[in-house]
């Protein structure tokens, strides 16, 4: 499979499940990051 492709995939993937995707470059490669955020506590109102 194409290294694009790939990309595309895993970015759909992160998206899907309703997280962040974040696509950083590094020296000669490019990484996906998947952010998760996630509420630990809510003070009602």
């Amino acid at each position: 499979m194409d290294p694009d492709k790939k990309m595309i995939e895993a970015i759909k993937a992160i998206l899907e499940r309703g997280n962040t995707a974040e696509i950083k470059r590094r020296r000669n490669d490019v990484i996906i990051l998947e952010v998760v955020k996630k509420i630990e506590y809510q003070n009602d109102r």
